[in-house]
């Protein structure tokens, strides 16, 4: 699910072609997405009724059977945008219609052009998982989201549950146009072995934001050509990661309120210097080429696996078994939460949590079933099986409470993180896509191209206040 991580601003990049090695994350359609096994073993974390035969012959969960093959009277239709484990999907949802009597049809992957027209069709799925939410605004704008306050009171889902940083990414509107199912947020690697060869303490990783960069310095190998070929750190590898180095200089790109646009506060332009450095040092270009050389995402040529990227800032998946854990097992490496200014000690443990969301399209005939599904799917049992199926964080409390996702050491630092008191979220508003899409663009015009931040963030700035002044004036 490390597919959600990423979201749109993956996609928003590979478009702007700031990206080459992800293949599926961010949400793009983001970094190889495979989802990850558990941690310490693989068994249900509830008994849940067995799958009978009959379940065990459900349609193949495809993008193929989500465009072309209608379902069966009766069937539900739940559709995964990132599926990166398609067959895992389907047995989850078997159990739900062994336990109640009905078909479940799992479609997955399922890309965006395709989810739009299932939405605006007469036979949308009843319920549609995203990676993330940065979709929701625009689609519930357009009308094709359902509001779910008085379906979660229905179908009595408990949001106490939910944890709050996760779940108000979800508000919009006065109302819920999602559900998370599950969550990720990200934090500090860094390779011990290199570290030993720097003359670094491979047991302490940098304490502050600017111990970081003296470390990335040291941990930085250039040859007789001047050509890059080992670097200490990258702040955008594999992809940008505004949601957490603006809160840690103490902001955000807009108001928690939703009203007001800060492209141009000065912890986004702090944000954006900070970056800029670790490319203006050895020369942009020279990075983007030496990165341009490293395996992809999922493989073991992947640049941190491969020792060639000596620390970096990536989710919780990484440690699992399609990645680190089952791709180089005998990596010798170290995870923390993403170091604070040394001038701001009081923001350790900053971290936005964001992940998968689930939706109920507004032309779903039967919201009742709908609303049902959403409800088994968001009970602590099945948060905590597929959680622990993909190592992702879970989105419930009781869940959480699953022994399961204790077992891992280099795991646990992400649970902790969620629960810090300098954790946040997304904040949901009518233009937030366009705000990532030109925080993506500037991000590349200052970071890779020099340019100073400021005239561009205030551009942009009036221009999107003035876009989203006028959204809040029709509500």
């Amino acid at each position: 699910m490390f597919v959600k991580s990423i979201r749109s601003i993956l996609v928003l990049t590979l478009v702007l072609g700031l990206l080459a090695a992800c293949g599926g994350q961010a949400d793009p359609t983001p970094a190889p997405a495979e989802k990850e096994q558990p941690a310490a073993t693989e068994e249900a974390v509830a008994e849940q009724p067995a799958a009978t035969e009959e379940a065990a012959e459900e349609p193949a969960a495809t993008e193929e059977a989500a465009a072309e093959a209608p379902a069966e009277p009766g069937t539900l239709q739940v559709w995964v945008a990132w599926g990166d484990n398609p067959a895992q999907l389907q047995e989850l949802f078997n159990k739900y219609g062994e336990a109640n009597n009905v078909k479940v049809q799992v479609n997955a992957p399922v890309p965006e052009d395709k989810i739009i027209a299932g939405l605006s069709g007469s036979q949308p799925p009843h319920v549609l998982v995203l990676g993330g939410p940065d979709n929701v605004p625009g689609w519930t704008n357009e009308g094709l989201l359902a509001p779910l306050d008085e379906i979660i009171s229905a179908s009595n889902i408990d949001k106490t549950d939910i944890l709050p940083a996760v779940l108000s990414q979800c508000a919009y509107k006065g109302d819920h146009y999602c559900l998370p199912w599950g969550t990720d947020t990200y934090a500090f690697y860094w390779n011990k072995d290199l570290f030993e060869e720097a003359g670094l303490d491979p047991e302490k990783p940098p304490q502050t934001l600017e111990e970081l960069a003296e470390y990335a310095d040291k941990l930085t190998k250039v040859d007789a050509n001047g050509e890059i070929t080992q670097i200490g750190f990258i702040p955008d590898f594999s992809w940008p990661h505004f949601e957490q180095y603006i809160p840690m200089f103490g902001g955000f790109w807009i108001s928690d309120d939703g009203t007001k646009i800060q492209l141009d506060s000065q912890p986004v332009i702090d944000a954006l210097k900070w970056e800029q450095q670790f490319y203006s040092k050895y020369g942009a270009d020279k990075v983007l080429k030496f990165t341009s050389s490293l395996g992809e995402y999922g493989s073991p040529q992947h640049g941190f696996m491969d020792s060639k990227v000596a620390m970096m800032v990536d989710g919780e998946w990484m440690t699992g078994p399609n990645f680190i854990q089952g791709l180089k097992p005998d990596l010798y490496y170290g995870v923390a939460p993403l170091p604070p200014p040394a001038d701001h000690p009081d923001r350790a443990g900053t971290n936005t949590l964001q992940g998968s969301v689930a939706v109920i399209p507004s032309g779903v005939a039967d919201k009742a079933a709908a609303g049902k599904l959403l409800a088994w799917m968001m009970s602590p049992e099945v948060v905590a099986e597929e959680m622990v199926a993909n190592f992702n964080l879970p989105s419930s409390a009781k869940a959480a409470q699953d022994p399961r996702f204790q077992e891992n050491e280099k795991f646990k630092v992400f649970l902790e993180l969620s629960k810090s008191p300098n954790t946040r979220s997304i904040v949901l508003n009518a233009v937030h896509s366009d705000i990532l899409t030109e925080l993506t663009r500037i991000h590349e015009q200052v970071v890779h191209g020099g340019q100073e931040p400021e005239p561009l963030l205030k551009e942009m700035q009036t221009k999107l206040q003035a876009d989203l002044d006028k959204a809040l004036s029709e509500k």
